[in-house]
């Protein structure tokens, strides 16, 4: 049997990068997908791709995660065509570099709305259904090495992946007495589309044990596990996808 038969998944900014390697693992292991994003051209072909891997539904819609009424009706709306989701995956996240000094206001709350506010809104919507339908399920957040170090002209960007690190430990800490779990991946470098100089990112590469860039499928497959019943007792963890870059 496929490992997430029967499941209903939520994933956010599904339509590239982790967030579509992701969706297209879970497609894989037969689950069936709510997927958002804000580009809804490229979430379409994401959910077709995912159809044609094996899952047996694949919604798409266009949704703000940073906006709590369109997050609570695409909530709704999944609930109603697939059924409630026992799956989330808080992925949706954006990245550009500011030093502190020439950083607007309107940058600081985009990065935190989008990177932070996003994760707490999702994770609201199918707590107040998990716990009414004693439902006991599993949330994914994506966090980043920078949940732990510094990088110059990021500040925005590292306060907002600590804030999920610690929002993820929060939600396992209050919600494990449910049977609900949350867990947090903390990519490295990974070979995306947000790589801000992917030139710069190869020269990154040889100082990672592994010498490479992370793949999404990386993420991918720790998210698969993350997910799934195989990892019934592990929750309020932050594990690094990262080659092994935290070593040092």
């Amino acid at each position: 049997m496929s490992r997430l038969s029967g499941k209903i998944a939520v994933v956010t900014g599904a339509g590239r990068g982790i967030g579509r390697a992701i969706a297209l693992r879970f497609a894989h292991e037969g689950a069936l997908l709510a997927l958002c994003d804000l580009n809804l051209e490229q979430l379409e072909t994401v959910a077709a791709e995912a159809r044609q891997v094996g899952a047996p539904a694949a919604s798409a819609a266009r949704v703000d995660v940073a906006n709590r009424a369109e997050v609570e009706a695409f909530i709704a709306q999944a609930s109603q065509q697939l059924g409630t989701p026992n799956i989330l995956v808080n992925n949706a996240g954006i990245f550009f570099n500011a030093s502190l000094l020439d950083m607007t206001d309107e940058q600081w709350d985009r990065m935190m709305s989008i990177n932070t506010k996003s994760v707490f809104l999702m994770t609201q919507a199918v707590l107040k259904r998990w716990v009414a339908e004693d439902i006991k399920g599993s949330i994914v957040n994506l966090a980043s090495i920078s949940s732990d170090i510094a990088f110059t002209n990021s500040a925005a960007y590292c306060a907002s992946k600590a804030a999920v690190s610690a929002l993820t430990r929060v939600t396992a800490l209050e919600y494990g007495p449910h049977g609900i779990r949350c867990n947090a991946m903390a990519p490295g470098i990974i070979d995306t589309s947000m790589l801000p100089d992917p030139e710069g990112a190869k020269v990154w590469a040889n100082k990672i044990p592994l010498r490479r860039l992370g793949q999404p499928d990386d993420v991918a497959d720790l998210a698969l596990y993350l997910a799934s019943d195989e990892a019934r007792y592990i929750t309020g963890a932050t594990m690094y996808v990262d080659g092994g870059w935290m070593i040092e």
